[in-house]
């Protein structure tokens, strides 16, 4: 895929403050006010035509260019992201937060929350086999990060991302949201919403709609775009794990139709698996740039 090609172009660093005000500038329509636009046919024309962007939030990661994957230099980096709404000003609304250069184990939290309690850990295990397990903690606990990252007795939800199959970098996630997969999209879905990198989320398990019927196995949930518009500043179309636009259906969550289910955890979900997409494809950008010249 394109997004594993080398680049030459050395990253160029922003501050938060302007990385958000460069892509505000940028920002596409709400949804509503775009229905006769090039952004929205591109959109609608996507493979699953019941998919509707209830929630966008932007996700800030710089990721990986080829001058650090071949000289080893990693960045201790948090990822910010961003509410996207027509008419109101951005703000931050979740920091993943890692506490270590030499792992990529990380936190999500509120950005808002003084206290950084945790909402979500994901945990990266050394060698082959060893999938990443992500902790989702009980609404309203007070886990420090460093507890949610260290302690794995925590209560809560745990699971594990696995992979499809060995030669697949689509990930499997059973929980009791729902059993979802992000996989990458195709050339003709990447082409449908103008996209240089896709990723799409699934859910996979069939589930009863409020109005009795059936979802169908392979329902689109959530995808995220990088392209120009899109993509973090400072990065290039072949950088490994950069940010980009995380595109939301929560419709199937609404607290109106199914009770004890809260839309907030199944956002919160999204954008922390999202992430753990992003760091594992900026692990094999690395190792594939250092096995390119060995």
């Amino acid at each position: 895929m394109g997004i594993f090609t080398c680049s030459r172009k050395s990253r160029v660093t922003h501050s938060p403050s302007q990385q958000i005000e460069d892509w505000k500038i940028q920002s596409p329509p709400a949804y509503k006010e775009a229905m006769a636009s090039d952004y929205a046919s591109s959109r609608s024309s996507f493979t699953d035509d019941h998919f509707l962007s209830t929630n966008e939030l932007q996700i800030e990661a710089i990721g990986y260019d080829t001058n650090q994957a071949l000289t080893g230099h990693r960045t201790l980096e948090n990822i910010s992201v961003y509410t996207v709404q027509s008419g109101l000003p951005a703000y931050e609304k979740y920091t993943s937060i890692r506490l270590k250069s030499s792992s990529n184990s990380c936190a999500l939290v509120h950005s808002s929350d003084p206290r950084q309690n945790a909402l979500i850990s994901t945990i990266y295990r050394w060698g082959p086999g060893r999938h990443p397990r992500m902790h989702i903690l009980p609404r309203d606990a007070t886990v420090s990060v460093k507890q949610a990252i260290d302690d794995d007795h925590q209560l809560g939800e745990s699971i594990e991302a696995k992979s499809r199959s060995m030669i697949s970098h689509a990930q499997v996630f059973d929980t009791s949201l729902g059993k979802f997969e992000w996989r990458y999209g195709s050339r003709d879905e990447r082409k449908a919403c103008n996209a240089d990198s896709l990723l799409i989320l699934e859910r996979i398990d069939r589930v009863v709609l409020s109005d009795g019927s059936k979802s169908k196995s392979g329902t689109r949930v959530a995808q995220f775009i990088r392209n120009h518009q899109f993509r973090t500043p400072g990065t290039v179309r072949y950088s490994g794990g950069n940010g980009g636009r995380l595109v939301m259906d929560l419709r199937m969550w609404n607290p109106m139709d199914r009770k004890g289910v809260d839309p907030d955890a199944v956002e919160a979900f999204f954008v922390a698996s999202c992430i753990l997409m992003l760091k594992r494809e900026a692990d094999r950008f690395i190792d594939n740039n250092l096995a390119a010249v060995l």
